[in-house]
């Protein structure tokens, strides 16, 4: 195996010594794998035909339910300003 350091602040490595049963390797090798795996993911190459029978089938659900006169944009700003009052 390959060597790799991880510094982290001083908090933060008395907190992960509060549980010395937890191998701290294995977590951030794990972890190092989860990401790969996601970066290999959104950085492969986008099959174009899926990509469109995506998009075709879209445009035709949007199209049986037809238009709405839900907004959006003002639901957020609803819950947004009520957020900010509490």
């Amino acid at each position: 195996m390959e060597v790799v350091s991880v510094k982290v602040d001083p908090a933060t490595k008395k907190r992960m010594a509060k549980f010395r049963d937890i191998n701290w390797s294995e977590v951030l090798r794990e972890a190092i794998r989860r990401r790969l795996e996601l970066e290999e993911r959104l950085r492969s190459p986008i099959d174009r035909r899926r990509a469109s029978e995506a998009a075709r089938r879209m445009d035709e659900f949007r199209s049986l339910i037809g238009p709405s006169a839900y907004n959006s944009t003002k639901e957020i700003r609803r819950w947004r300003d009520l957020r900010r009052r509490s």
